[in-house]
């Protein structure tokens, strides 16, 4: 992996490829249909295989890590754009270990770790994680009601300097009001914008895109705004924004792009 056309970070690094979808968010998913594309068919599922890498796949953040020193800035690393780092498949658990040792020797990256497994994290997380590495931000996926009722206090519970939400794809109205009181019924008692730092959302990309409401976008928007807490729209749906990742032809209200700050 290298530099990417992702727009929430400067570079993409897997530890493996291959996953099992768990989400409805999951039917179209882009990292299955790239890894078909070549040549990759038996990557998904919990009895396929995962694909796993050698020394110099690793010593790419080293690479970029020297970089950012020399830039004198940090750079944003989306880590496992084509797998799960909580993925509980057998083969992976040693690529996690290492995973973990990278991190640590890489401290100018700021790690992105987006899960559709939010409650695997605890006990995956590794032995020194103490309250979250600094250099990690740690994001969950939900895509819909039901999944952020379940997965905000899930994500809130687990150790982080910074927590995240994507919204990616975003399939219906959301009501994160909602899913907060949930959080609280379950006994965390903390304000959003205190222990919530960030919100990507955008919509569906390829064949079978679904389509994204405007007004679904919007609500999150505002209720980020008002709560401090930063917020990236990445890119429309395709099925209903024929310039679904032109950001300028975006509603001025969606014209934003910002993230939070590093803890390291």
């Amino acid at each position: 992996m290298a530099e990417t056309k992702i727009e929430w970070c400067d570079f993409t690094h897997n530890a493996w490829w291959g996953c099992t979808k768990v989400s409805i968010g999951c039917d179209n998913c882009y990292a299955e249909t790239l890894a078909r594309r070549v040549g990759e068919r038996n990557l998904w599922g919990t009895d396929a295989r995962r694909r796993l890498f050698g020394l110099k796949h690793w010593e790419q953040p080293i690479a970029w890590d020297m970089k950012a020193r020399k830039a004198g800035r940090r750079f944003r690393v989306f880590c496992n754009s084509m797998a799960d780092v909580f993925d509980n498949h057998p083969e992976v658990t040693g690529a996690r270990e290492q995973l973990w040792e990278l991190i640590r020797k890489t401290p100018r990256l700021d790690w992105l770790l987006l899960t559709k497994r939010i409650g695997n994290a605890v006990q995956m997380l590794p032995e020194d994680w103490g309250n979250g590495y600094p250099n990690v931000w740690l994001g969950a996926s939900m895509v819909n009601q039901m999944e952020l009722n379940r997965d905000l206090v899930k994500l809130l519970a687990t150790p982080a300097r910074v927590r995240f939400i994507s919204f990616e794809p975003l399939l219906d109205h959301i009501d994160i009001d909602e899913a907060w009181r949930y959080a609280l019924a379950d006994g965390w008692g903390m304000e959003p914008a205190k222990e919530l730092h960030w919100a990507i959302l955008g919509g569906e990309s390829g064949s079978g895109a679904r389509p994204m409401d405007l007004t679904w976008a919007y609500d999150i928007r505002s209720w980020c705004s008002h709560r401090g807490i930063a917020f990236f729209m990445k890119q429309g749906s395709q099925a209903n924004w024929p310039k679904f990742k032109a950001f300028e032809t975006f509603p001025i209200e969606l014209q934003v792009r910002e993230w939070p700050e590093s803890a390291a």
